[in-house]
């Protein structure tokens, strides 16, 4: 019998946190996007509830994904949330020992933003993750980059980075 494991909208199969669960047992939804955005060449996008879960399909399956979670209104303080936020997801995924980079925050044209690039240890084994965050108008968006080994991550970060950058909301 299958362990089912709901994260941010998207039912994953598996007991391994559920941000690098093998994502062929997902359903893929024709669903609107919250976003506007290309998907990169050799990237898959699935739909589950308010989650858009993009995968490269140049790498094994449950080598790394990016998951964009739905807008949300801004409120109080952007950091704040930001990193509230974060820290539930870790706690969510089971993620420990974080090996964090230097956080990245700052204010761009449409507001403030923020990074956060950590190792972590996990009951899957070691993840590779960025949190990505910026405001956009009066909402503010988070995608979280995930690869399970470090050579994946260097791989396809720089193509995950550009879609999350170039990202717009569907009005």
């Amino acid at each position: 019998m299958r362990d089912w494991i709901r994260c941010g909208g998207v039912v994953l199969a598996g007991t391994v946190v559920c941000a690098t669960t093998l994502l062929g047992a997902l359903a893929v939804h024709a669903q609107a996007s919250a976003y506007r955005y290309a998907v990169p060449a050799g990237w898959q996008r699935s739909v589950e509830g308010d989650t858009e879960v993009l995968v490269p399909t140049a790498l094994p399956a449950g080598s790394a994904q990016l998951l964009l979670l739905a807008p949300k209104p801004l409120a109080g303080d952007f950091f704040q949330q930001f990193d509230a936020e974060r820290t539930q997801l870790e706690q969510f995924w089971r993620l420990r020992d974080p090996a964090p980079v230097d956080p990245q925050r700052g204010t761009g044209p449409q507001g403030p933003w923020a990074a956060f690039f950590a190792s972590y240890d996990s009951d899957g084994g070691p993840r590779y993750m960025s949190f990505l965050a910026r405001a956009i108008g009066q909402q503010w968006v988070l995608a979280v980059f995930v690869a399970a080994d470090h050579d994946s991550f260097n791989r396809v970060a720089p193509q995950a980075t550009h879609l999350f950058t170039s990202l717009q909301l569907a009005r």
